[in-house]
Parts: C-alpha cells; sequence; structure tokens
C-alpha cells in the first residue's frame, strides 16, 4: 500500500482497490459476528454483492474529497437507502454496518502502524454520511418496502426464454418502460432487476420477459421452476426509458430488451396523438423474435408505429423445433442490430435502448454517429 496519510479518503480508496476482494470478504465477515442475525437478509453466494459494495463505498471515498457541492452524491445515497428497504434494515443494523466498515478499513492498516488521527477522523465523518444520508432515504420514503404478485400464467416460446404473466396483490405503481427489483420464491434473498413489459393498470396485471443466462440463477430458475401460484416479490422501481413529448423516437432493442419497449408502446397506443416512433428489434434468428405476433398487430393499427426486425442469421438453429412464424408480417432485414443503424438519420431524436450490455454501448455510440445528442441517448443497465 502507498501512504496513507497524503490524500485521507482518496488515498485510503486507493490502497483499498488491490485488495477489494480480501476487505470485503473480512468486512461481511467482521459484520456478521458482530451480528448473526444480518446474515440471514443477504444471498447464500456474497461474490456479486461485495463486487457492488466495494464500488459504492470506493464511490464515496472518492467522491467526497472531489467536490465542496455532494447532492449527486446525496441523492444517490438516499436512492440506496430506498433500494435497501426491501432488506428489512433497523437503525441498529445500519450502526453495525458503520462499525464495521471503520474497523475493517483500520485493520487493513494495522500492519503498516494504523491510520493517522486526521485520516481516522476524515474515514468516521465519510462513514457517517454513507450510512446518515442511506437511513434518512429509506424512512423518506412512504411506499412499501416490497409488493408482492402471484404468477398466472409462464410460457416458454423457445428454449432459455420465459415470458411470465403475474396479478399483483396491489397494483405497481411505475412509468412505462420502467424495471423493478424483483425476487422469486426459488432463489431467496436474491434481487434482480427485471423490466416490466407491459404500463401499469388497475387489474395489477404484469410481464416480464426473462432469458436464460449461463451462471445466471435467478433467470436459469425463472425458466426452469417458475409456477402457476408462485409469489413473486417486488422493491424499488426505477428506470429513465421514455419518449420527450412530440419529438420522433428510435427504439433499439436486443433480445429481452423488447420488455420495456413494449410496455411504452401499449401505454402509447391508447392516446390519439404520438411521436413517431422507429422499434428495431433484434433476434439471433427469425423464430427467436418471440413476440412479432403481439407487435405486427401493433404495428398495423398505429400509424406512428413503424417496426424493423434484424436477425444476424438468414436461418433459425435446428434445436429450434417450433419456431414463430409471426415475423412474416414485419419488415426483415439481416446482419447486427448495430449494423442497421447505418440508414438512420436520428438528429433530434430521442433514442431508447435496451438489451445486452455489449450492445448498449455499440448501440450509444452509433447513435450519436446517426446525429442524436448524447443527452437523448438512454439506456438502463440492467
Amino acid at each position: 500500500m502507498g501512504s496513507h496519510s497524503r490524500h485521507g479518503l482518496t488515498q485510503i480508496a486507493t490502497d483499498l482497490r488491490p485488495v477489494s476482494d480480501e476487505f470485503t470478504k473480512d468486512l461481511f465477515a467482521r459484520l456478521f459476528a458482530m451480528d448473526p442475525a444480518l446474515r440471514d437478509l443477504f444471498p447464500a453466494s456474497m461474490s456479486g454483492h461485495r463486487s457492488v459494495f466495494f464500488r459504492v463505498l470506493d464511490h464515496v471515498f472518492t467522491t467526497i474529497p472531489e467536490a465542496d457541492d455532494h447532492d449527486e452524491l446525496i441523492e444517490f445515497l438516499a436512492q440506496l437507502g430506498r433500494d435497501h428497504r426491501k432488506y428489512g434494515l433497523t437503525e441498529a443494523d445500519y450502526e453495525t454496518m458503520g462499525a464495521a466498515i471503520i474497523a475493517q478499513v483500520e485493520a487493513t492498516y494495522q500492519p503498516l502502524g494504523g491510520l493517522d488521527q486526521a485520516d481516522s477522523a476524515v474515514l468516521q465523518q465519510a462513514v457517517a454520511l454513507l450510512t446518515g444520508v442511506m437511513r434518512g432515504g429509506a424512512h423518506s420514503d412512504p411506499t412499501p418496502a416490497r409488493r408482492t404478485a402471484r404468477v398466472v400464467e409462464a410460457l416458454r416460446p423457445h428454449p432459455g426464454l420465459a415470458v411470465v404473466r403475474l396479478i399483483a396483490d396491489e397494483p405497481l405503481l411505475f412509468r412505462p418502460g420502467q424495471y423493478v427489483e424483483t425476487q422469486i420464491p426459488q432463489v431467496p434473498r436474491q434481487w434482480r432487476p427485471l423490466s416490466l413489459a407491459m404500463p401499469p393498470n388497475r387489474q395489477g396485471q404484469l410481464e416480464f420477459h426473462v432469458r436464460s443466462v449461463p451462471g445466471g440463477y435467478v433467470s436459469s430458475a425463472v425458466f426452469a421452476e417458475t409456477r402457476p401460484g408462485d409469489v413473486w416479490q417486488f422493491g424499488q422501481i426505477h428506470g429513465t426509458l421514455r419518449p420527450d413529448g412530440d419529438r420522433p423516437v428510435t427504439m433499439i432493442a436486443g433480445g429481452t430488451g423488447l420488455a420495456p419497449m413494449k410496455s411504452i408502446l401499449l401505454a402509447l397506443a391508447v392516446n390519439a396523438n404520438n411521436p413517431d416512433v422507429h422499434l428495431m428489434v433484434g433476434a439471433r434468428s427469425p423464430g427467436l423474435l418471440y413476440d412479432s405476433d403481439s407487435l405486427a398487430p401493433l404495428a398495423a393499427t398505429n400509424p406512428w408505429l413503424r417496426v424493423t426486425q434484424v436477425t444476424d442469421a438468414r436461418r433459425d438453429p435446428w434445436w429450434l423445433k417450433r419456431p414463430a412464424t409471426g415475423h412474416r408480417a414485419l419488415p426483415l432485414r439481416h446482419g447486427s442490430l448495430v449494423d442497421a443503424m447505418d440508414d438512420l438519420d436520428l438528429t433530434g431524436h430521442r433514442v431508447l435502448i435496451a438489451g445486452p450490455p455489449g450492445l448498449l454501448r455499440a448501440a450509444s455510440a452509433k447513435a450519436v454517429e446517426q446525429g442524436a445528442a448524447p443527452a437523448d441517448v438512454l439506456s438502463d443497465p440492467l
């Protein structure tokens, strides 16, 4: 480690990064030793949680010295506190976590002679800000910490893809295009963000499109094990995808990135006047365009909507025993979804992008190349 006395929190953050994995393992071991009951609030596998936790801690330690105005950081921490309500944390839990962080940082520096008095004071102030603002954010949210819904239908259009429909005990309040933190009964204490595929309604009807990914505990369990009668739990709702007034909208959806776009389109379809919308939806092959049967009539009955399908391959793989046929009613082109954007003039457009992380990066860059203002290119990091 470097000399920790020169730059306070910035140096602490720099010193902890190379040992982040060991640091977070020891930190949570310390936390659970201080209060064994806290272990039941966390998932069985802690690796992903530890990684996210360290990124938050690093962000706090790095941001505090960088600016006099901490409004952005405070809002970030307040939202984090609202998000953490789903775990059922108490005032005492926040105090225990704060004490564990301070003790673990000090233990990490112990072989080097420990933190000096100034850095120790700065560390305590930073941790007090972290836990205090999170606690305040949790208290400021009047909505329920958790909501529940019961599965009424689980469809599997092709291997690895589930379309799950539920009815909530009480209608969820959200904006079309948003996503919600979700826990399924097969994987308790493991929360995953899932995009809502239909707009809010008084009946509490919900739909999710979930693709099973290798190593994905939740997505694999949704595909393999979800059955009618299962009760799902929901935490906070997030998301930035939405149209902007009368400006034209271009939607880029890869795979199940179609879900939030469908939610927006269904909400727009109840209005008489809408901006022009061009949805470009991509899949690996034509038969994997799983929701074309609903998109085709939507486009046919709404003159403001244009749908272009794009597939990497011209033919379906051999294992697709019953390929979908709905795609035949909509324009279809072949190649990559990003390359298909070459023909677009996106000047003045609001561009909404959803899909795998690689698509988000590549399509965002391509949208700017095609004339969209960077501030008008929106995607959510699911």
